[in-house]
């Protein structure tokens, strides 16, 4: 775009440079038609007709050579008039376009950090929520060994249930075992007094029977003694 409008520039200091340079032309033409004026004054008195119809014809030349270059200017002004507004234009529009551009820059810096943010608190969320997890994880952890400590709780007291109840059956057998064994020994000594009671009466009636036998051997034999004295007796 700014190519354009440097030549559109070049293009108006070239006519201008054209315009000043014709002037310049016709200036020292007509002073070098005033010095040969003034040199040759018998001569442009003769050739004053000829001089003045190529001088009106050179100014028509002139003149139509700087309408020419007037309208070439007014076109070339119209034209950069033209490419002004058309550079105002575009830099209307690259202004709003860059305004554009800024705005649409500063949403998306908004919705960076609104994703930063985002991204912060769903990091922060992950960590609290790794965290939990690793709380409800000790937590289970806590709970499988307080179950596993209540199951072998569980389990030992009913070993020692178990122990106790044995222990219990085994005192209980013992018991009666002894229940029994003083029973038979109660049995035994009371079976042992009754036999030592019939023990007693027996040799009660056997020392009776003995003292009776005794008493029936001391008679008889005084029953001996006398019917030998009666025998001894009647023999005489």
């Amino acid at each position: 775009m700014m190519r354009p409008m440097s030549r559109i520039v070049d293009k108006l200091k070239q006519a201008e440079r054209t315009a000043e340079l014709r002037e310049r032309i016709a200036t020292e033409r007509g002073a070098e038609q005033t010095q040969q004026a003034k040199i040759a004054e018998d001569k442009r008195g003769i050739d004053l007709a000829r001089e003045r119809q190529q001088a009106e014809a050179e100014l028509r030349r002139i003149a139509h050579s700087r309408a020419e270059a007037e309208s070439k200017a007014a076109r070339l002004i119209a034209d950069r008039e033209r490419a002004e507004a058309h550079a105002l234009n575009e830099a209307r529009a690259r202004e709003q376009a860059e305004r554009r551009a800024t705005e649409l820059a500063e949403a998306r810096r908004r919705q960076e950090e609104a994703a930063a943010q985002h991204a912060r608190e769903r990091a922060e969320a992950e960590a609290q929520a790794a965290l939990l997890l690793r709380e409800r994880l000790a937590a289970e952890e806590q709970m499988r060994r307080e179950v596993a400590a209540r199951a072998d709780a569980e389990r030992k007291a009913h070993d020692a249930a178990r122990e106790r109840e044995a222990t219990e059956k085994k005192l209980k057998r013992e018991l009666e075992l002894r229940s029994a064994a003083e029973a038979e020994a109660a049995r035994l000594a009371e079976e042992r007094t009754s036999i030592e009671s019939a023990a007693v009466e027996q040799a009660n009636r056997n020392a009776q029977a003995e003292r009776k036998a005794a008493e029936l051997a001391e008679e008889r034999a005084r029953r001996e003694a006398e019917a030998a004295q009666a025998a001894a007796a009647r023999a005489e």
